[in-house]
């Protein structure tokens, strides 16, 4: 019966490592779960402004086909200042750096094809939209 003096001990300390171990795996599993919707979150940012330029650019069809819808990462805009073209682009660009964490866009429009990019988180995440004007 001495022998068995101190067992009860090693078995609580055995449980709190192993309930510690568990707690550790769900703090991970929450943790890459937030991080998966904030990814979610801003694809879904980066499609609805990738449709309201091209909803911009079909609006004024000829002007876009005509590259006056061209933004380059700067921005640098195409367009005359004073223009619609050039409202429409600066209004988008400053969507893109509110709705995205250092959101840029560009705009590329080639043989009536328009090729949208927008990044943000520095450059580490993307999205680009191919489309028919």
């Amino acid at each position: 019966m001495k022998n068995a003096r101190g067992f009860t001990l090693v078995e609580v300390l055995v449980s709190i490592v192993i309930v510690a171990i568990g707690l550790l795996g769900m703090a991970g599993l929450t943790a890459a779960s937030l991080k998966s919707n904030n990814t979610s979150y801003y694809r879904s940012q980066a499609t609805v402004l990738a449709n309201d330029i091209l909803e911009r650019m079909r609006a004024n069809v000829v002007q876009a086909r005509g590259g006056q819808y061209d933004i380059a990462a700067g921005p640098a805009y195409t367009a005359a200042a004073g223009t619609l073209q050039r409202f429409d682009g600066e209004a988008w660009i400053a969507s893109a750096a509110a709705a995205l964490p250092s959101g840029v866009g560009t705009v590329n429009v080639n043989a009536g094809t328009a090729t949208i990019v927008i990044t943000w988180d520095g450059g580490e995440s993307s999205f680009t939209t191919i489309s028919q004007l």
